[in-house]
Protein backbone atom coordinates (compact mmCIF):
# COMPACT_ATOMS: atom_id res chain seq x y z
CA UNK A 1 0.00 0.00 0.00
CA UNK A 2 1.83 3.55 -1.38
CA UNK A 3 1.35 6.79 1.02
CA UNK A 4 -0.37 8.31 -2.36
CA UNK A 5 -3.39 6.01 -1.57
CA UNK A 6 -3.91 6.22 1.97
CA UNK A 7 -3.69 10.33 1.62
CA UNK A 8 -6.32 10.03 -0.94
CA UNK A 9 -8.53 8.13 1.09
CA UNK A 10 -7.72 10.28 4.17
CA UNK A 11 -8.79 13.21 2.29
CA UNK A 12 -11.89 11.95 0.95
CA UNK A 13 -12.80 10.82 4.00
CA UNK A 14 -12.68 14.31 5.82
CA UNK A 15 -14.46 15.79 2.80
CA UNK A 16 -17.08 13.65 3.86
CA UNK A 17 -17.08 13.77 6.83
CA UNK A 18 -17.13 17.80 7.02
CA UNK A 19 -19.78 17.85 4.76
CA UNK A 20 -22.30 15.46 6.31
CA UNK A 21 -21.87 16.10 9.90
CA UNK A 22 -25.67 15.81 10.40
CA UNK A 23 -26.11 12.63 8.14
CA UNK A 24 -23.53 10.79 10.16
CA UNK A 25 -24.71 12.48 14.05
CA UNK A 26 -28.41 11.34 13.04
CA UNK A 27 -27.24 8.08 11.75
CA UNK A 28 -25.55 7.79 15.09
CA UNK A 29 -28.47 9.07 17.13
CA UNK A 30 -30.65 6.39 15.91
CA UNK A 31 -32.27 7.72 12.76
CA UNK A 32 -32.60 6.48 9.39
CA UNK A 33 -32.06 2.58 7.82
CA UNK A 34 -29.25 0.68 7.15
CA UNK A 35 -28.92 2.02 3.66
CA UNK A 36 -28.58 5.38 4.24
CA UNK A 37 -25.02 6.04 5.06
CA UNK A 38 -24.02 3.37 2.53
CA UNK A 39 -25.86 4.75 -0.73
CA UNK A 40 -25.32 8.36 0.25
CA UNK A 41 -21.63 7.76 0.75
CA UNK A 42 -21.26 6.00 -2.91
CA UNK A 43 -23.45 8.95 -4.50
CA UNK A 44 -20.51 10.98 -3.55
CA UNK A 45 -17.80 9.35 -4.22
CA UNK A 46 -18.87 7.91 -7.77
CA UNK A 47 -20.52 11.26 -9.17
CA UNK A 48 -18.67 11.22 -11.97
CA UNK A 49 -20.89 7.86 -12.86
CA UNK A 50 -23.55 10.22 -13.48
CA UNK A 51 -22.20 12.99 -15.63
CA UNK A 52 -19.60 11.51 -17.78
CA UNK A 53 -20.34 10.67 -21.04
CA UNK A 54 -17.82 7.85 -21.11
CA UNK A 55 -16.65 6.79 -18.08
CA UNK A 56 -13.12 4.31 -17.44
CA UNK A 57 -14.71 0.99 -15.79
CA UNK A 58 -12.21 -0.93 -17.15
CA UNK A 59 -9.49 -2.78 -15.25
CA UNK A 60 -8.91 -2.91 -11.67
CA UNK A 61 -10.50 0.45 -10.96
CA UNK A 62 -13.66 -0.83 -12.90
CA UNK A 63 -13.82 -3.97 -10.72
CA UNK A 64 -13.68 -2.06 -7.54
CA UNK A 65 -16.52 0.46 -8.76
CA UNK A 66 -18.59 -3.29 -8.81
CA UNK A 67 -17.76 -4.18 -5.92
CA UNK A 68 -18.46 -1.44 -4.64
CA UNK A 69 -22.17 -1.40 -5.69
CA UNK A 70 -21.94 -4.93 -4.67
CA UNK A 71 -20.91 -4.94 -1.17
CA UNK A 72 -21.61 -1.74 0.53
CA UNK A 73 -25.04 -1.55 2.21
CA UNK A 74 -27.19 0.59 -0.42
CA UNK A 75 -25.30 -0.02 -3.24
CA UNK A 76 -28.68 -0.63 -5.08
CA UNK A 77 -30.11 1.97 -4.48
CA UNK A 78 -26.83 4.19 -5.14
CA UNK A 79 -26.85 2.61 -8.65
CA UNK A 80 -30.38 3.15 -9.43
CA UNK A 81 -29.84 6.90 -8.51
CA UNK A 82 -26.53 7.39 -10.40
CA UNK A 83 -28.06 5.77 -13.47
CA UNK A 84 -31.35 7.61 -13.63
CA UNK A 85 -29.27 11.14 -13.57
CA UNK A 86 -27.60 9.28 -16.73
CA UNK A 87 -31.16 8.55 -18.23
CA UNK A 88 -32.50 11.86 -17.49
CA UNK A 89 -29.72 13.70 -19.20
CA UNK A 90 -29.59 11.38 -22.21
CA UNK A 91 -26.30 9.50 -21.17
CA UNK A 92 -26.30 5.34 -21.85
CA UNK A 93 -25.22 2.97 -19.16
CA UNK A 94 -21.65 2.00 -19.47
CA UNK A 95 -21.56 -1.69 -20.63
CA UNK A 96 -20.60 -2.57 -17.60
CA UNK A 97 -22.83 -1.82 -15.47
CA UNK A 98 -24.98 -3.23 -17.56
CA UNK A 99 -25.55 -6.95 -16.18
CA UNK A 100 -25.85 -4.80 -12.40
CA UNK A 101 -28.89 -2.65 -13.44
CA UNK A 102 -30.15 -5.84 -15.37
CA UNK A 103 -30.56 -7.56 -11.95
CA UNK A 104 -31.64 -4.31 -10.12
CA UNK A 105 -34.54 -4.07 -12.91
CA UNK A 106 -35.12 -7.80 -12.03
CA UNK A 107 -35.17 -7.13 -8.32
CA UNK A 108 -32.40 -9.82 -8.08
CA UNK A 109 -29.73 -9.70 -5.30
CA UNK A 110 -26.56 -7.13 -6.78
CA UNK A 111 -24.20 -10.14 -5.74
CA UNK A 112 -24.17 -13.62 -4.93
CA UNK A 113 -23.43 -13.46 -1.85
CA UNK A 114 -24.89 -10.53 -0.89
CA UNK A 115 -26.61 -9.65 2.29
CA UNK A 116 -30.59 -8.42 2.37
CA UNK A 117 -30.27 -5.29 3.87
CA UNK A 118 -33.53 -3.85 2.77
CA UNK A 119 -34.75 -1.38 5.17
CA UNK A 120 -33.81 -2.55 8.25
CA UNK A 121 -32.72 -0.02 10.76
CA UNK A 122 -29.71 -1.69 12.63
CA UNK A 123 -28.61 -2.20 16.07
CA UNK A 124 -30.48 0.02 17.97
CA UNK A 125 -27.54 1.42 20.69
CA UNK A 126 -25.19 3.74 19.39
CA UNK A 127 -22.28 1.62 19.59
CA UNK A 128 -23.84 -0.62 17.61
CA UNK A 129 -24.89 2.01 14.71
CA UNK A 130 -20.90 3.27 14.92
CA UNK A 131 -19.74 0.17 13.90
CA UNK A 132 -22.52 -0.11 11.58
CA UNK A 133 -20.85 3.54 10.42
CA UNK A 134 -17.37 2.20 10.78
CA UNK A 135 -18.38 -0.60 8.50
CA UNK A 136 -19.16 0.96 5.61
CA UNK A 137 -16.83 3.44 5.87
CA UNK A 138 -13.68 1.26 6.29
CA UNK A 139 -15.28 -1.51 3.26
CA UNK A 140 -15.43 2.11 0.69
CA UNK A 141 -11.53 2.94 1.84
CA UNK A 142 -10.59 -0.89 1.21
CA UNK A 143 -12.16 -1.32 -2.30
CA UNK A 144 -11.56 1.98 -3.28
CA UNK A 145 -8.50 3.46 -2.13
CA UNK A 146 -6.71 -0.34 -1.61
CA UNK A 147 -5.74 0.69 1.67
CA UNK A 148 -5.59 -2.51 4.34
CA UNK A 149 -7.88 -2.21 7.22
CA UNK A 150 -5.37 -2.21 9.84
CA UNK A 151 -1.70 -2.92 10.45
CA UNK A 152 0.08 -4.40 13.25
CA UNK A 153 1.47 -3.09 16.28
CA UNK A 154 5.03 -2.80 14.58
CA UNK A 155 4.09 -1.36 11.53
CA UNK A 156 1.61 0.96 12.89
CA UNK A 157 4.53 2.72 14.64
CA UNK A 158 6.64 2.91 11.91
CA UNK A 159 6.34 6.47 10.53
CA UNK A 160 7.23 5.52 6.58
CA UNK A 161 4.23 3.15 6.74
CA UNK A 162 1.15 4.21 4.92
CA UNK A 163 -1.75 4.27 7.50
CA UNK A 164 -4.72 2.17 7.31
CA UNK A 165 -8.17 2.81 6.91
CA UNK A 166 -8.64 1.99 10.82
CA UNK A 167 -6.13 4.76 11.36
CA UNK A 168 -7.61 7.23 9.36
CA UNK A 169 -11.44 6.62 10.36
CA UNK A 170 -9.85 7.55 13.95
CA UNK A 171 -7.84 10.51 13.10
CA UNK A 172 -10.75 12.21 11.04
CA UNK A 173 -13.82 11.25 13.25
CA UNK A 174 -12.52 11.77 16.54
CA UNK A 175 -14.32 14.96 16.22
CA UNK A 176 -17.87 13.45 15.47
CA UNK A 177 -17.46 10.50 17.64
CA UNK A 178 -15.63 11.27 20.65
CA UNK A 179 -15.16 7.88 22.20
CA UNK A 180 -12.71 7.32 19.36
CA UNK A 181 -9.98 9.33 21.38
CA UNK A 182 -7.71 6.89 22.71
CA UNK A 183 -8.61 3.88 20.38
CA UNK A 184 -5.91 2.15 18.49
CA UNK A 185 -6.79 0.68 15.29
CA UNK A 186 -6.65 -2.74 15.98
CA UNK A 187 -8.96 -2.43 18.42
CA UNK A 188 -11.45 -1.12 15.92
CA UNK A 189 -10.25 -3.34 13.37
CA UNK A 190 -11.18 -5.87 15.62
CA UNK A 191 -14.74 -3.97 16.38
CA UNK A 192 -15.65 -4.22 12.36
CA UNK A 193 -15.19 -7.96 12.26
CA UNK A 194 -17.05 -8.54 15.25
CA UNK A 195 -19.88 -6.37 14.17
CA UNK A 196 -19.94 -8.03 10.74
CA UNK A 197 -20.00 -11.43 12.46
CA UNK A 198 -22.51 -10.59 14.25
CA UNK A 199 -24.66 -8.94 11.66
CA UNK A 200 -24.23 -10.62 8.63
CA UNK A 201 -27.64 -9.28 6.64
CA UNK A 202 -25.67 -5.71 6.82
CA UNK A 203 -21.84 -6.79 6.00
CA UNK A 204 -23.44 -8.87 3.22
Amino acid sequence: MDHAKSQQAREFLRSYVNGNRKLITDWLDGSGNAEDIGSHLLCIMLERLAIDEKPDLSGIAGGHVIKLFQTVPGGSLALGRLMAQRLEVGLQIPPELVPLCAKLLRQQPMSDVAGNVGNKRGPNARNGRRDALISVLARVLQAYFGVHLASNDALAEDPDHADSACEIILDEMAEVVPDFVGLKAKHLALAIRRFEQDHQWFAG
